[in-house]
């Protein structure tokens, strides 16, 4: 039987083997921790066999006041390795609602997705899927989430591999004290406040003095889910493939069709697609019990997370925009300004547009557009094909209380409209909602 330090090597080599050739780019993502020290090591051995372009980046989170000194001690250990190594700072956004952890692994990811090179290794182990798929499990996810961290996938344009999710954090340590490695402790691993410390402390030593292999079989249990993950990907592709109208958006008269699970399972595949998170499982379940039982005529609507998901003309439409903050007013003058929709950009602005202004149509207006009869603004929208959430949120042109110009109906036959109309340019470029 192999021991722990004669595995490494080979493991991070078997895991690479299809990716790595001469001149390929390999960014390490080094915290300066024992897992990544050990990760960084081993490929700094394994460019002799395979003379690829290696080089380390350390992200500066900001948050411990030992930051700095783990900043300079990766460059220190990359110079003693040749290793070039790049030191990015994030700024952490506004962690409400979603959690420091949570926020910080956003903005690494975010400086991962950034960087240059080909191949992204980090260096998460058994260990840490294990934990994982515990954390997911206790916040009731299904079989996306207790797959937890696949071995390889996309990011951006960089193909992202974690060599070790099969290797146990010990193995990693007897390779590391063999070879007398110094690595970096982070003081907030040892902080119980936070769940996934809890787990990796109390919650699975307690569980391993009854299973001592508890990690092992957690890890081949997430392995297992993400397995049926990928088969659950490729029954959501069939099915929507069957359900998709002759302008290959998916019909909600078709989907009505399969059972409500598959439907689910339509809806999360397409919505991860689409760069959707699912906040909770609850909400998809309710925006399938709309969908089951609407008609032609139901509009229908669920937030998940920052947007919007709409049932509306037999379609499923995301709203990335719900959450935008457009202008409540804004001054007429030339140029291009960003309202939550689109882009509107004037021309033509002089001494006789004072007065006027810019500001959201709102509801419950009336308008009288050129070559149209006088109606409800929404109704004219509607007839127009604009979204129902899009409506009151697009940019109208005002005289004091009277419509002068609406986006997607143009000006009013109002006499003081007809007298701009030929001078001032108002041209919208949308953002559309997506379809699904």
């Amino acid at each position: 039987m192999t021991t722990g330090e004669d595995q490494i090597l080979s493991v991070v080599r078997d895991a690479l083997a299809s990716s790595l050739s001469a001149g390929r780019h390999v960014c390490v993502g080094l915290s300066g921790g024992l897992d990544s020290v050990v990760l960084l090591h081993a490929l700094a051995q394994l460019r002799a066999d395979a003379p690829f372009e290696l080089y380390a980046l350390h992200v500066h989170h900001g948050l411990s006041p030992n930051a700095d000194h783990w900043a300079a001690f990766c460059r220190t250990l990359c110079a003693a390795l040749d290793i070039p190594c790049d030191v990015t700072r994030v700024t952490m956004p506004n962690a409400s609602g979603k959690g420091l952890e949570r926020a910080a692994r956003e903005a690494r990811y975010q400086a991962f997705a950034a960087a240059p090179g080909d191949i992204l290794c980090l260096a998460h182990h058994q260990n840490d899927r294990a934990e994982t798929l515990l954390l997911n499990l206790f916040r009731g996810a299904g079989a996306v989430g207790l797959g937890g961290v696949p071995e390889m996938r996309p990011l951006d344009r960089k193909h992202l591999i974690r060599p070790f999710l099969a290797t146990p954090r010990a193995h990693l340590a007897a390779w590391a004290n063999a070879r007398q490695l110094r690595w970096i402790e982070d003081e907030s691993n040892q902080n119980l406040a936070l769940r996934r410390n809890y787990v990796r402390h109390r919650v699975l030593p307690t569980v391993a003095e009854m299973y001592p292999g508890v990690i092992g079989v957690l890890a081949r249990t997430s392995a297992q889910m993400t397995e049926q993950t990928a088969l659950l990907d490729r029954l959501a592709t069939f099915d929507a493939q069957r359900c998709r109208n002759q302008d290959g958006f998916l019909s909600v008269a078709r989907l009505q069709q399969l059972p409500e699970p598959a439907v689910r399972n339509v809806l999360r595949h397409g919505l991860a697609k689409a760069g959707v998170q699912i906040p909770a499982a609850r909400r998809l379940q309710e925006f399938t019990a709309q969908l089951m039982t609407a008609d032609a005529d139901t509009e229908a609507f669920v937030r998940m997370g920052a947007v919007g998901l709409h049932l509306w003309r037999d379609g499923i439409w995301i709203d990335p925009a719900m959450d935008g903050c457009g202008p409540s007013e804004a001054a007429l003058e030339d140029g291009i300004g960003i309202w939550p929709d689109g882009q509107l950009e004037i021309t033509g602005v002089s001494a006789e547009t004072h007065g006027l202004r810019l500001a959201p149509l709102g509801h419950g207006q009336r308008f009288h557009p050129q070559g149209r009869c006088r109606d409800r603004v929404s109704e004219l929208l509607r007839a127009e094909g604009v979204p129902p959430w899009v409506r009151p949120r697009v940019p109208a042109l005002w005289s004091g209380n009277t419509l002068l110009w609406v986006t997607g109906l143009g000006w009013s036959i109002e006499s003081e409209a007809q007298q701009h109309a030929s001078s001032l340019s108002l041209c919208w470029r949308e953002n559309a909602s997506v379809r699904l």
